[in-house]
């Protein structure tokens, strides 16, 4: 039956002869003009297993330039100036149909059933001269400048965005299964569906700013995210790589990508004076890089991608299958624009094993404006910008923004889940796990620091405690905190207190105050924005022996300033107390004075760059999305003898550069370049001791040395570079078993001014270069956990050489294990 029956209601007759027959003749007009099929719908469904083939191709009356395309879930609509004849519907791996309908049919609702093609694509096909597909790809990768509009010099659109979670058990596990009463309660429910109304604003060469005016997400009444197609993946289809789910692939619109894949013409449609090519794409044979296969539909106004469908062609590994679909059209005369948007999640299995998952997510572009009055005024910094009414919108409001009604199972959906979370206190649950990703456990007015409950470290061994501090819940703009832990080893405790006013968020703009007892690396190096909760960087944290026991005094400002740069202020007095026997000559006052505890007092400005950074803005939190280019940072600290109760005039300087870029064969390069310099002879705790990370059987930890003792060098300046070519699986891919090889080579050098002031230690400078190199190789061995996330352990072996190697082989090894998860 159609979901659109027609219906024909005929006012009053009067039975005069020749006019009732005009009147009669006239009536039935409408009635034989249908008859004549000019309006068609229905559904294009695969003939065996009954599922909607989305995207298929229908041609009107065998025009090629007259027809209609299905929607992703199958559907079609025809609609036909002149009568409609006959139907052609065709799509890769499916057999053409053509369908003939007489005058007299009366069609409203015509659903396809295709038949599988089982063919295979030979990449060895003897031609005489160039692949014709392409000669069409190079057409597309020369215009790809000119059709891509982000090359634009500013544009805005308006967005709606809708996600579906959906679940879908085993027909089995309907009746068998112990959780039967949950599956029949998800034939009529979705699991989840989400809503954002946004807008975009682009200005060249870098400024870019999406508001999420409205969100509406069943089940929570104040959601402190958002979930935007962008987040998925690249939302245009011309940059080199395209992100999906976090992993670069190597586009096939690219140069020399015809090298890479192999293309084939399977179709050709026309509109207008146009010709559009469609074509298929998948890796040739014998390459191995992540790469991705699907179908591209390329238009000749311009050799613009028109379509495009792209899924990941190696899916071995992976615990969920993604496929995402980009729509184009003319915005105007000239400039090709992105029209709509569709991504497909999906999980074999979803915790349970008969529970399968799928996501898809569908957004509408709408009003595209290219090059409108737009000025940096339009833009403060924030790239993604939740508005705080968001989530209040109207059914009203909401109702004249969607461009298509919400479907019976989606209005369910929100009835039902709206009401459960209000009942269940979604909101809260939800806000504990989002703090618990920051080291968090969200409690109401107050939220338990976890990383301050235990913590283990050579010279502590575990360490006992509680860290606390009051969250949104208590207080919008202010948070207050602190921790204790007792060390087991050591047998002392560490406590501390802090203060924060976020006084103005879009900006970044806080005051810290902040006191502390605790221990800190002797000779180490933190950075402003360094690091985070779970950052492999910190498993040298655990390799550690040489620290200080500081009590430090701080206050502090923070801001964002320009576009990309954050910036903090600190004035500081920090008591350092070493844990070994060291001592220090200080010849400041002219006669030689040995302290064996020194008190710094200054000022520090330290800054973080990272350029195209997303800024994120969401209610309570503020987090940043590196975009793929590199991150510099920059210190320089200010000591005062007499400030506070500061010994030390010195100036410090440290700063770091780390950019991590995909490559098209070789993987993922990351370089890391480290430095600093202190201009006057101070104690070894703010000197420079290294980063290493040392254990003959340990964690291994990037942008560290690793077979570098802790404590082992001390200098007044230094430099390091770390090198990691991680080659991914494009080495070995044998199935399931695809290792990841990862080649790390890491030097440093360093030099000691003053050595003779530094007593009781055996600390020497690099001065004469330091040199490690080493192989891991992992994801050995994974497995996958409730089908959502897949756990991988690997190993590795790091080997120092050159003037500071061990005259014992074996000193010279470390034995290195990896670890890693992901939800891809």
């Amino acid at each position: 039956m159609s979901d659109f029956p027609y219906r024909n209601k005929h006012p009053a007759v009067k039975h005069e002869p020749l006019r009732s027959l005009i009147i009669i003749l006239l009536l039935c007009l409408p009635a034989l003009l249908q008859a004549q099929i000019t309006n068609l719908q229905g559904m294009v469904v695969d003939s065996a297993s009954k599922r909607p083939i989305p995207f298929a191709t229908i041609i009107i009356n065998d025009n090629q330039s007259t027809g209609s395309r299905a929607d992703s879930g199958g559907h079609y609509v025809v609609k036909s100036a002149i009568p409609v004849t006959s139907l052609t519907i065709s799509f890769v791996g499916y057999k053409t149909q053509r369908f003939t309908f007489q005058k007299t049919d009366k069609l409203t609702y015509f659903p396809v059933f295709m038949v599988p093609q089982q063919s295979v694509l030979d990449d060895i096909i003897v031609v005489a001269g160039e692949n014709p597909a392409n000669r069409i790809i190079k057409a597309a990768v020369k215009n790809s400048y000119l059709n891509n509009y982000k090359n634009l010099n500013s544009y805005s659109y308006k967005a709606y965005e809708k996600f579906v979670l959906t679940g879908i058990p085993d027909s089995s596990a309907l009746s068998d299964s112990s959780h039967s009463k949950l599956y029949r309660h998800m034939e009529d429910n979705h699991l989840l569906v989400l809503e954002a109304i946004t807008e975009r604003k682009h200005l060249a060469p870098d400024l870019t700013k999406e508001t999420v005016i409205a969100q509406k997400v069943s089940g929570l009444q104040n959601p402190n995210f958002t979930v935007l197609t962008s987040q998925f993946q690249t939302t245009d289809f011309y940059d080199p790589f395209i992100n999906i789910t976090t992993t670069d692939f190597v586009n096939p619109i690219s140069p020399n990508s015809w090298d890479r894949y192999f293309f084939n013409i399977i179709d050709t449609a026309y509109s207008g004076n146009d010709t559009i090519y469609v074509l298929t794409y998948h890796p040739a044979k014998g390459k191995h890089f992540p790469s991705l296969k699907g179908i591209l539909e390329i238009n000749t106004d311009g050799y613009a991608i028109q379509r495009v469908v792209a899924e990941p062609s190696d899916t071995a590994l992976t615990t969920m299958f993604v496929k995402i679909e980009q729509l184009y059209a003319k915005a105007d005369a000239t400039h090709w624009f992105i029209s709509k948007i569709n991504t497909y999640i999906g999980f074999k299995k979803f915790i349970l094993d008969d529970l399968k998952v799928n996501m898809k997510g569908t957004t509408y572009i709408t009003e595209a404006m290219i090059n409108p009055p737009i000025t940096k005024k339009d833009f403060d910094g924030v790239s993604i910008d939740l508005l705080e009414d968001a989530a209040s919108k109207s059914n009203t409001y909401w109702e004249a923004q969607r461009p298509d009604t919400l479907t019976h199972k989606e209005q369910v959906t929100y009835s039902m889940l709206d009401s459960v979370g209000k009942k269940n206190n979604f909101d809260k649950k939800f806000n504990m796990l989002n703090a618990f990703q920051d080291g968090n456990l969200r409690l109401q007015y107050v939220s338990v620091q976890l990383y301050n409950v235990v913590k283990f470290n050579r010279q502590e061994g575990f360490r006992l405690g509680m860290g606390l501090e009051t969250n949104s819940d208590l207080f919008k703009k202010y948070k207050i905190g602190g921790f204790a832990g007792y060390g087991l080893r050591d047998q002392l405790w560490k406590y501390g207190g802090f203060f924060e006013w976020k006084m103005y968020y879009p900006k970044n703009i806080k005051l810290l105050l902040n006191y502390s007892m605790s221990y800190e690396e002797s000779g180490g190096t933190k950075y402003y924005q360094g690091t985070y909760w779970g950052n492999n960087e910190n498993y040298r944290n655990y390799t550690i022996d040489n620290f200080d026991l500081v009590t430090r005094k701080e206050i502090a400002f923070t801001s964002r300033i320009r576009k990309y740069i954050n910036l903090e202020l600190t004035a500081f007095d920090a008591e350092k107390n070493p844990t070994n026997n060291y001592q220090f000559v200080n010849m400041h006052s002219g006669e030689p004075v040995v302290e064996d505890q020194f008190t710094f007092s200054g000022i520090k400005a330290a800054l973080r760059f990272s350029y195209k950074e997303k800024i994120v803005e969401s209610l309570d939190k503020y987090y940043w999305i590196n975009t793929g280019h590199p991150t510099i940072w920059l210190q320089v600290t200010q000591g005062f003898n007499g400030f506070i109760d500061g010994d030390y005039t010195y100036t410090k300087y440290e700063s770091k550069f780390n950019y991590s870029f995909p490559t098209r064969s070789w993987g993922i390069t990351t370089l890391t370049l480290e430095g600093g310099w202190v201009n006057n002879s101070i104690p070894a705790t703010d000197l420079f001791t290294g980063r290493s990370s040392y254990s003959p059987l340990g964690l291994f930890s990037t942008n560290s040395f690793q077979t570098m003792r802790s404590g082992e060098f001390i200098n007044s300046g230094f430099g390091a570079v770390y090198y990691r070519q991680d080659f991914q699986s494009n080495i070995i891919r044998w199935g399931k078993f695809q290792p990841n090889f990862v080649f790390v080579t890491n030097i440093g050098w360093g030099t000691l001014s003053n050595p003779e002031t530094h007593l009781n230690i055996s600390a020497r400078s690099m001065d004469k270069g330091y040199f490690e190199s080493g192989l891991m190789i992992n994801n050995i061995f994974g497995k996958k956990f409730f089908g959502i996330a897949r756990f991988s352990v690997g190993g590795g072996v790091f080997y120092r050489y050159g003037p500071y190697a061990f005259s014992n082989p074996l000193d010279n090894i470390a034995v290195k294990v990896s670890w890693s998860y992901n939800f891809k």
